[in-house]
């Protein structure tokens, strides 16, 4: 009599194994925070409707493939660091999947890796050199982030100098993905006060949760080099700066970007405020930098309402 045992229990481990991967995937989604892959996204998206004439009529199918492409860029860079950052994610208590160890650090490489090839796929299927452009150029500041003998994320000034300028990659490449030539003034200053607020606010704010991992991989952050209070008032003032400045420049634009500056002008004085306020309660340390993150979402979200009213 045939014995199927062998290949029952060979169709279980097969089963097994797809369920292992594609928990990893999920897994892998949650190490690149969501919320960080969702305003890289909302910045081409951005950036795509201000090439169409400001509205979002100009969007449609053929943006589907370079969004895919963007996307998978920022869950590369973000992935990566969650891959090269373990033993720091665990001193801070991050609570990601690497950390908690649920998602095997080895697994999390392969899947990044495939996140670069297929952004770069995606790119050269769009038929675009400069869109290709700023995806290898994004994918490199990516890995000098987080890799490499000297990775750009052992000190604040060099953070803040990468996320400025994967900020203001983000808005060009939804710009050239629409297929314009020179950015207008109000992509302009869009950009650059957008990436000014990534590089003043939140590469400073990101570090007041992250001290005790930074201080034991010997990193020169913003606060392991200035200390906490100085790091806390560069941070709320810088908050202030970047949105007094937003303000002045984008006042030629108001009719498009008077939303935006509301909204930067709220969320500044709240980050000011709780840089002050949550200066001496740990617990609290990560609040600073999510008022940071609800005001970049924010400002865009009513950006692209304001766009989607225009004829």
């Amino acid at each position: 009599m045939w014995d199927y045992a062998p290949q029952r229990r060979q169709r279980e481990n097969l089963l097994r194994n797809s369920a292992v991967e594609a928990r990893d995937v999920l897994l892998f989604a949650e190490e690149t925070r969501p919320s960080v892959q969702a305003i890289f996204l909302l910045r081409f998206l951005v950036g795509a409707a201000l090439a169409a004439g400001g509205g979002l009529t100009g969007w449609g199918p053929w943006l589907i493939g370079p969004a895919l492409a963007w996307t998978l860029c920022a869950a590369f860079a973000y992935g990566l660091n969650g891959v090269c950052d373990v033993a720091e994610d665990r001193v801070n208590a991050t609570g990601r999947p690497i950390a908690r160890g649920e998602l095997a650090p080895e697994s999390a490489a392969r899947l990044t890796w495939l996140c670069a090839a297929l952004a770069l796929l995606f790119a050269l299927a769009a038929g675009n050199a400069a869109l290709v452009g700023c995806v290898l150029a994004f994918l490199l500041l990516g890995y000098a982030s987080s890799a490499g003998p000297r990775p750009l994320k052992r000190s604040t000034s060099a953070t803040s100098a990468a996320v400025f300028a994967m900020g203001l990659l983000s808005y060009a490449a939804g710009w050239l993905a629409a297929g314009a030539g020179r950015p207008s003034g109000t992509a302009v200053v869009l950009a650059v006060g957008m990436a000014a607020w990534m590089a003043a606010v939140g590469a400073v704010t990101k570090d007041f949760a992250h001290a005790r991992g930074d201080a034991a991989a010997g990193r020169r952050t913003s606060v392991t080099a200035w200390g906490a209070s100085a790091a806390r008032w560069v941070a709320g003032l810088g908050a202030l700066a970047v949105a007094a400045g937003f303000a002045v420049a984008a006042r030629p634009y108001g009719e498009a970007l008077a939303p935006v500056t509301v909204v930067m002008a709220a969320g500044a004085c709240v980050v000011a405020a709780l840089c002050r306020t949550t200066l001496r309660d740990a617990r609290r340390a990560r609040r600073p930098y999510q008022a940071f993150m609800v005001t970049q979402h924010a400002a865009h979200a009513v950006l692209l309402a304001r766009l989607a009213e225009v004829v």
